[in-house]
């Protein structure tokens, strides 16, 4: 592989990485105020068991929900954009075995 092959292999290593992480870390955020705070729209009730207040919570949770996760995402565009104008260059872990005679 050229050198300039690597680097660019090695950038878009980073960018898959990046972007994996801030995917994690969004959807966990959000894991995370679904068992927190999902008894307040009935998280684990079927639609037709939500009495009002449920139904009003749900209605504010998958606003929050959407604006969290478009958020999110604007700053992974932002992130990537960012990281495209960098070059890199991935340092692999080298081990090397050095064999003695016997």
């Amino acid at each position: 592989m050229s050198n300039d092959n690597y680097n660019e292999f090695s950038k878009k290593r980073l960018i898959q990485n990046i972007e994996k992480r801030l995917k994690t870390t969004m959807i966990g955020v959000l894991a995370i105020l679904e068992e927190e705070l999902g008894e307040l729209w009935g998280h684990d009730l079927h639609p037709s068991d939500r009495d009002l207040d449920q139904q009003e919570w749900l209605e504010v949770w998958q606003r929050a929900r959407v604006r969290i996760l478009d958020d999110g995402h604007s700053h992974l565009r932002a992130a990537q954009s960012e990281l495209s104008t960098y070059s890199f260059k991935w340092n692999r872990y080298v081990t090397r075995f050095d064999i003695k005679g016997e």
